[in-house]
């Protein structure tokens, strides 16, 4: 069940419950509409949300230590008079900013982008030492290939597993997995930053870009712009 809150203006909120009615037809999802911070901040005391809603008047460094900081792994969406303007240097993969004036468009250019992030609640199995491991998409910041292993970089520590990176590429490109290496996968979710030849990681980890693959997914990028 994908859980989305929205702190928005009613006429804005009808609009946007709507592009998110097409975009998870075939997907359970659900939503609460908070008109105060306050009324949101109190209600994910019982509830955990994958996506929030908000309008750019809630972009502020308060309130997103207070939502951004603390949920790691959601994906937050802006409604803005000029995403550029509010978005600024903000290098973030899972910050995206949306033009009030074309909701329903900018919506529907981010449909692909939008389902690739709710997704990454979906589990990953492998078999590690023995034992038999599942991983949430959105718990792998990054797979690394070393010879003939791959390397999975996760929130609960390292994990190795014999398997082509090809396949794995193919396997979670629906999750928002990026090649951004011949050696490395990385999840778009993950990405705080794009540098000239690295992509940063959770602010701290560095992973090489090659030239090729840059050029590849800013292509990609920015057909969906």
């Amino acid at each position: 069940m994908i859980r989305i809150a929205i702190l928005e203006y009613e006429k804005e909120s009808k609009e946007i419950i709507f592009q998110f009615g097409k975009i998870f037809k075939n997907v359970d999802w659900t939503f609460r509409h908070f008109w105060k911070a306050s009324e949101l901040a109190k209600a994910m005391k019982d509830e955990e949300y994958q996506i929030f809603v908000f309008d750019e008047m809630f972009k502020t460094p308060r309130l997103e230590s207070v939502f951004v900081h603390d949920n790691p792994n959601a994906l937050f969406i802006y409604i803005c008079d000029d995403p550029t303007q509010v978005k600024g240097e903000d290098g973030r993969e899972r910050m995206i900013y949306i033009q009030k004036n074309a909701l329903v468009k900018d919506l529907e250019d981010k449909a692909q982008i939008i389902m690739q992030q709710a997704r990454q609640s979906e589990m990953y199995s492998l078999v590690y030492n023995g034992v038999h491991v599942n991983l949430p998409f959105d718990t792998i910041y990054y797979l690394e290939k070393e010879e003939k292993m791959v390397i999975f970089h996760t929130k609960k520590g390292t994990f190795q597993k014999r398997v082509n990176m090809s396949d794995l590429e193919a396997e979670f490109a629906p999750y928002g997995f990026l090649r951004v290496h011949v050696s490395y996968l990385v999840n778009s979710k993950h990405i705080t930053s794009w540098q000239k030849d690295e992509v940063e990681v959770n602010d701290e980890v560095l992973i090489p870009l090659s030239r090729a693959q840059k050029k590849r997914i800013m292509a990609s990028k920015k057909e969906r712009m």
